[in-house]
């Protein structure tokens, strides 16, 4: 999920379907405590001074929390050890990636770039990757994981994936959701333990999707806008553009055209890692979900006691029954029914015949244990 790229036509990131809260990155203490160490190691190694005993390498408040840790210590001797092995000039450049690799929105808004680990010097590169991978899995037993979880979980709209609105999360206590390195430790290890590169997604979206890709480069190297998971702007979603058959058999609907607005470099970035438009299109826009949708209209019709008379009354149900889904935000899919339903109340209200008499017959059909037709 590195020289500068800045250009007067930059725009900050947006985020996907919606923003996880940047207050549940606050807790960064431990991150912010590699990085201190880090940069005390390096101070001492070019002033050719002998690293004090542990723990007092560390900041001085967190000592206490984190004496124990020995395989912390281990770490940051070993990366001691390779940084005396380099030269000045060779210090300088990782220090200078310690600090660039965790401009996170800045990254990803390309106001700046930053090394991979493959560029960095040789025998820095485990040792470096080997400690902040150590600083990451720490964040569990030390409960950051836990309560940045919480703090995305009573911060977001509704507990569902950002990254494709379909993944339900499951509430905080429930084993750990996927925690996603949004820029890979792989690639960029002095991340691995930073709240502001770790965003909670759907096992499907990391596992299947997301893996190991890198949201800042496409696979040629070259260097793209990417979402920010925290944010600010939010991605909404148009069908207006989707193809009614009016001429064979068959589905109502010939094709079904997603746009992501607004669109640009950083969506297209969400697509390319995410597939989320192949996705709601082949899992969600079916001809079965189609037919339950419509049957799902038919009940609200019913329930709601309309009385269709005429086309007017059959475009007026199907706008109310739009903004009723608007209302449910990111529940159950809502978003994509909503977005479904503004693209009928688009078609109706120009006159389509193939859609008028359906939901027509749709609004004043009783409940009935059969599939809804749709053939023409």
């Amino acid at each position: 999920m590195l020289i500068a790229f800045v250009s007067c036509n930059d725009k900050p990131s947006n985020s996907m379907l919606f923003a996880y809260p940047v207050v549940a990155t606050q807790e960064n203490w431990l991150h912010d405590c590699l990085v201190e160490s880090v940069k005390t190691v390096h101070g001492l190694v070019d002033a050719g001074k002998r690293l004090p005993a542990w723990p007092n390498i560390l900041p001085q408040e967190h000592r206490e929390k984190l004496a124990n840790r020995t395989g912390l210590r281990d770490r940051l001797r070993a990366y001691a050890r390779a940084v005396k092995s380099l030269s000045g000039v060779e210090r300088d450049a990782v220090l200078s990636a310690l600090g660039s690799q965790n401009r996170i929105a800045d990254l990803l808004s390309r106001q700046c770039d930053c090394p991979r680990l493959a560029e960095l010097p040789e025998p820095i590169r485990e040792p470096a990757k080997a400690l902040f991978t150590y600083g990451f899995e720490l964040l569990t037993p030390l409960q950051l994981r836990q309560q940045q979880y919480d703090a995305v979980c009573h911060g977001i709209p509704c507990r569902v994936c950002p990254f494709c609105g379909c993944e339900n999360l499951d509430a905080p206590g429930a084993p750990q959701e996927d925690l996603d390195h949004y820029l890979p430790r792989s690639l960029y290890p002095f991340a691995a333990a930073n709240l502001r590169n770790l965003a909670p997604m759907g096992g499907r979206c990391n596992a299947a999707y997301k893996k190991t890709q890198d949201p800042l480069r496409r696979d040629t190297g070259e260097r793209r806008l990417a979402l920010d998971p925290y944010g600010q702007s939010v991605i909404s979603v148009s069908l207006d553009n989707s193809v009614v058959d009016e001429v064979t058999a068959g589905p109502a609907i010939a094709n079904w055209v997603i746009d992501l607005q607004p669109g640009g470099e950083a969506v297209d970035t969400w697509d390319a890692v995410f597939h989320v438009k192949e996705r709601w299109k082949r899992d969600v826009l079916d001809e079965a979900t189609f037919h339950q949708w419509l049957g799902d209209f038919r009940n609200y019709c019913i329930s709601a006691a309309l009385q269709i008379a005429g086309d007017a009354d059959v475009v007026a149900a199907v706008q109310r029954y739009e903004e009723y889904l608007r209302g449910c935000g990111f529940r159950d899919r809502a978003f994509l029914k909503a977005a479904v339903f503004r693209f009928l109340v688009r078609r109706c209200a120009q006159g389509c015949e193939r859609l008028l008499p359906i939901l027509r017959d749709l609004a004043r059909t009783p409940v009935q244990a059969v599939a809804v037709p749709i053939e023409g």
